[in-house]
């Protein structure tokens, strides 16, 4: 057979998104901007297609897909795995609402401390994101408790009343400046996605929307596997996504057995970014959870690569991740073939040094760099990543693997 006879094998990247409840549009728009702007940092083309729905059932809800395309010859399918129902469900809008519920969420982290102290040793930076919002919420609090009280002996000739309107308009005011600095620095979105993971972690194994919309895709997938032998299925977990991610190639797994499908080794690529996986371990109430991380962590047809930032202090990259997520786990137990590489995207070489400093100080573009384009070429690249005329793991293996 010739080189030009030659037909490469379909790939169909599913992308489940973080805790966000910015849907498929969104992202679709993302996509195509970064990927505008990656060509001209590539002296390529990129192509991305128009947005459609994709229905799994009569009943459930609707993923969103698209094409990805580069210069080689073929398009990638690419699938949004839509979850913001089950995201807007737990997400208040009242920011009182958070910071209640965050309280809740430290009291019960203090109650893993032996956790908490192992997170500390092996990423110092991801345990101060972790403690962030309690420390902006005591110096808010402490604040106003001060003003209040300078205010009210400031003014003890006045009025009780005035005193009162008094303390009341500087309370205000310094919970406006916190709002608007917490619209700055994205405080509570940290808060949410702690919170998040508490009551995930309470969550029924089974019956409830976000289980249901899994297992829907998994079934689909399944069938695809089935129906392409031949295809490059790549599943892309993206900050929460990541966790969502395991909870899927678990699903996935066991919709394979059902179906009497053949085993191949590595036949799913997992492609965590910015992972959040132990953050989702970590309650003592996801034993669930910690039980999909082993599977999928022992599983020899998932080739698992984890793509996280250092420098992201709200994602763990570069860690013993296993340890962290499954505390009990020993280092020297061989049944645990995954996650076969842990990698860095290192982001300070795609940027000049002025330029990478303004990201690094805002957390959430920091974070959501994996899936943007670079003002430099280098390793890291989204979108030459998912369009490599070879597949994804070499792509990773040729240009990530260290």
């Amino acid at each position: 057979m010739n080189e030009k006879s030659k037909v490469e094998p379909p790939r169909l990247v599913v992308f489940v998104g973080g805790f966000d409840p910015r849907g498929g549009r969104y992202y679709h728009r993302l996509c195509a901007q970064q990927a505008k702007l990656q060509a001209q940092v590539d002296r390529t083309v990129y192509s991305v297609g128009e947005l459609k729905a994709l229905q799994m059932s009569e009943e459930g809800k609707a993923h969103s897909a698209w094409s990805l395309g580069g210069s080689s010859p073929g398009a990638c399918e690419y699938v949004f795995f839509d979850w913001t129902d089950h995201i807007r469900a737990h997400w208040p809008k009242s920011l009182y609402a958070v910071c209640k519920a965050g309280l809740r969420t430290y009291a019960e982290a203090l109650i893993s401390w032996r956790s908490l102290r192992s997170l500390g040793a092996a990423l110092p930076y991801t345990l101060l994101a972790f403690a962030y919002p309690l420390i902006f919420m005591l110096l808010l609090g402490s604040l106003g408790a001060a003003c209040f009280y300078g205010v009210w002996h400031a003014s003890a000739d006045w009025p009780w009343w005035s005193r009162a309107l008094a303390c009341l308009g500087v309370v205000s005011v310094i919970g406006w400046g916190g709002k608007k600095l917490d619209g700055l620095l994205h405080i509570s979105w940290l808060l949410r996605i702690f919170n998040f993971a508490r009551s995930s972690a309470r969550t029924p194994a089974s019956g409830t929307t976000e289980q249901e919309r899994i297992h829907d895709m998994a079934q689909w997938l399944a069938q695809r596997v089935r129906q392409q032998p031949d295809l490059e299925l790549v599943v892309l977990g993206f900050s929460v996504g990541s966790a969502q991610s395991i909870k899927l190639l678990d699903a996935l797994s066991d919709a394979l057995r059902m179906s009497e499908v053949e085993p191949v080794k590595d036949r799913v690529t997992l492609l965590t970014l910015g992972n959040c996986i132990p953050l989702f371990s970590f309650f003592p109430t996801a034993g669930s959870f910690r039980s999909s991380v082993s599977k999928v962590a022992a599983d020899p047809e998932i080739y698992w690569v984890d793509i996280s930032s250092p420098g992201d202090s709200v994602s763990f990259g570069m860690c013993d991740l296993l340890q962290l997520a499954l505390p009990g786990a020993s280092p020297a137990d061989e049944s645990y073939v995954n996650p076969r590489h842990m990698c860095t995207p290192r982001f300070h070489k795609l940027f000049e040094p002025r330029r990478y400093r303004f990201i690094r100080r805002n957390k959430m573009r920091m974070h959501f760099q994996y899936l943007m384009a670079s003002e430099k070429a280098g390793a890291y690249n989204f979108f030459a990543m998912l369009t490599a005329p070879t597949t994804v793991r070499k792509y990773v293996e040729k240009f990530l693997v260290r």
